[in-house]
C-alpha cells in the first residue's frame, strides 16, 4: 500500500468510527464489564495517584529565581508556607516538615496527607488558590479516572463538588442564578449536598426554605411568619393551582402533581422538628438529594411565573 493512501475498506471502518458516540473503553472491557468500569469512585484510586500526586506537588513548589530563562534549570524551593494556610484555612494538623531537599519534604507532606485521609481536602484547598490555573488540569485527571468529584462551584467560589448529570447541574444553575433570594437558599443546599463536607440535615432544611422563599410571596404574600406548611394548606383549600399545561390527567392534575410535590418535600423532613430521640430520623444524604433536586424545580416553577391560580 502506498504511502498515505488506505484501503477503501479501512476507510469507511475509520468514517463509521468518527461516527460513534459511545465513550471508549480499554481493551477487555466488554459489556458485562462496562458497569464497573464506568461507575463513579470516591478517594484517590491506584490509577489515579500517581496523576494526583503530580498536580498535588506542582502546587507546593516554586521557583526561586522565576525572573530566570525558562531554558535554564531553575532552582525550586518546597512552599512551607502554603502547607501552613492549608492547616490553618481547613483546620487540621499536617505537622512540621522540616527536611533537606524538596523531593524529601513533597514526600513526607505527601504521607503526612495520605495518614490523614486529607488528600481530596488538600486538592480543594489548591483550587479555591490557584484558580483557574490548576482546575483544568486537575478536572481531566479526575474526569480520565472516573471520580465521582469534579472541579465546580460551592457558594459561588471554585471548589470540589460531586459530579451529577450535567443537564441536571446546568438545570440548577440556571435556577439559581435567575431565583434571588430562593436561588441563595438553593445554591447553599447544593453544596451541603454535593459538596465536600455533605451535610444532609441542612441540606434539606435550605431546599425546604429555597421552597418557601419562592412559593410564599405567590400563594400568601401577606401572611406573616408563613412556612410552607402555610402554603400547602391554603393551596389545598383553593384547590385552582395549577401549572400551564393544556391538556392535564383527569386523576391527577399539574395542580395535583404540584402540590403531591411540595407535601412531599414538608412530610420527608424528618428532623425538623424536637421530641423524644427515638422517635427523630437522621435525614439521609439520598433524601438530601431528593429533596434538593424537587426544590430546584418547584422553585423554577414559582420564581418563573409557571404556578398560577385558575380563575
Amino acid at each position: 500500500m502506498a504511502l498515505g493512501l488506505v484501503s477503501a475498506e479501512v476507510a469507511d471502518t475509520f468514517e463509521r468510527l468518527n461516527g460513534m458516540s459511545e465513550a471508549w473503553r480499554p481493551f477487555g472491557v466488554e459489556d458485562d464489564a462496562a458497569e464497573e468500569y464506568e461507575a463513579l469512585v470516591d478517594g484517590v484510586p491506584d490509577w489515579m495517584f500517581t496523576s494526583f500526586w503530580s498536580w498535588v506537588f506542582s502546587a507546593f513548589q516554586y521557583a526561586v529565581n522565576p525572573e530566570m530563562p525558562y531554558e535554564m534549570e531553575q532552582d525550586v524551593a518546597f512552599d512551607r508556607v502554603r502547607l501552613m494556610r492549608f492547616e490553618r484555612k481547613c483546620r487540621v494538623m499536617v505537622g512540621f516538615i522540616n527536611t533537606s531537599t524538596v523531593s524529601s519534604a513533597l514526600d513526607s507532606m505527601q504521607r503526612a496527607i495520605q495518614r490523614r485521609n486529607l488528600e481530596l481536602v488538600l486538592a480543594d484547598f489548591i483550587i479555591s488558590e490557584d484558580y483557574p490555573s490548576r482546575a483544568e488540569s486537575l478536572e481531566t485527571i479526575l474526569q480520565e479516572a472516573g471520580s465521582v468529584w469534579k472541579v465546580g462551584a460551592r457558594a459561588g467560589k471554585p471548589a470540589l463538588v460531586r459530579r451529577v448529570p450535567e443537564a441536571v447541574q446546568d438545570a440548577a444553575d440556571r435556577t439559581i442564578a435567575s431565583s434571588r433570594h430562593a436561588g441563595k437558599r438553593l445554591a447553599e443546599a447544593w453544596s451541603a449536598t454535593f459538596g465536600m463536607r455533605p451535610d444532609p440535615s441542612q441540606a434539606y432544611a435550605l431546599a425546604v426554605k429555597a421552597v418557601e422563599d419562592a412559593a410564599i410571596p405567590v400563594v400568601c404574600p401577606t401572611a406573616r411568619n408563613a412556612t410552607l406548611g402555610k402554603v400547602i394548606i391554603q393551596m389545598r383549600d383553593q384547590r385552582n393551582w395549577s401549572l400551564p399545561m393544556q391538556r392535564d390527567d383527569p386523576e391527577v392534575t399539574s395542580g395535583a402533581a404540584l402540590l403531591g410535590m411540595m407535601k412531599m418535600l414538608w412530610a420527608g423532613h424528618a428532623d425538623r422538628h424536637g421530641g423524644h430521640e427515638a422517635q427523630r430520623l437522621d435525614i439521609t444524604h439520598e433524601e438530601a438529594e431528593a429533596a434538593v433536586m424537587a426544590a430546584v424545580t418547584l422553585v423554577q416553577w414559582f420564581t418563573s411565573g409557571a404556578v398560577t391560580r385558575r380563575s
